[in-house]
């Protein structure tokens, strides 16, 4: 893989990673310093599904949470109940924290979307050799396959938003682990940052723009309407 320009993760260009990698490998280049090797990434990815599970408890807290609620405000809330109840300490250190999270965030979310919409209780593992982007996927859709497009669609969007280097929820998650927080605070604040319209709240201000737009055409009209409007 040849070093891309602009943005990188440790050393690796950011377009090349979206274009050749799953969010996987990039998740263990980001923790470890190196990109796997197929033994690796295999682990890693056996790992992360074995992570997947949601405790009762975390379950019972989900189903409480009404349906209006911002999604944000939930991942913000899976965060910190987790910190209660697997807590940071010598059998679980940052390294196995971050895998966690990673790998139930999307689950726990899910189950909340569903239960709040219908009620219905979702059984969060999928197959096995699912990937976090495949998993989310046919939670979402409630299905057993999904469209392989949609699939690197999600992945290279995980891996971009991966890059946060030193912006305002890093920098917040930072401000909260220097006064020797656990992990799970660290992580929280910064959800709770990310949450913010000048943040993460933008994206969604974004898609509210673009989901509506069926063309090419229409979305230079939608721009320039915008512009003149502005």
């Amino acid at each position: 893989m040849g070093l891309g320009s602009g943005l990188n993760y440790r050393g690796y260009g950011i377009q090349d990673l979206a274009k050749n990698c799953i969010f996987e490998e990039v998740m263990y280049l980001l923790l470890f310093k190196k990109l796997p090797n197929a033994d690796e990434l295999k682990s890693i990815r056996k790992r992360v599904v074995s992570m997947r599970w949601l405790p009762q408890n975390l379950m019972k807290a989900l189903e409480l949470i009404p349906e209006k609620a911002n999604a944000m405000d939930v991942m913000r809330t899976i965060s910190s109940l987790l910190g209660i109840i697997e807590p940071e300490g010598p059998n679980n250190d940052q390294i196995n924290i971050s895998i966690r999270l990673m790998s139930v965030f999307g689950p726990a979310l899910i189950y909340w979307y569903h239960f709040s919409k219908s009620g219905l209780r979702i059984n969060t593992e999928t197959d096995p050799n699912d990937t976090i982007a495949e998993n989310f996927l046919k939670l979402y859709h409630n299905t057993d396959k999904v469209d392989p497009l949609r699939v690197k669609t999600m992945d290279i969007s995980l891996i971009l938003y991966a890059e946060h280097d030193f912006n305002a929820s890093t920098f917040a998650a930072r401000c909260t682990v220097s006064t020797m927080s656990d992990f799970y605070s660290g992580i929280t604040t910064a959800i709770g940052t990310l949450r913010g319209p000048l943040h993460g709240g933008a994206n969604e201000a974004a898609m509210r723009l673009l989901d509506p737009i069926k063309s090419v055409e229409e979305s230079n009209e939608v721009i320039e309407a915008k512009w003149r409007n502005k």
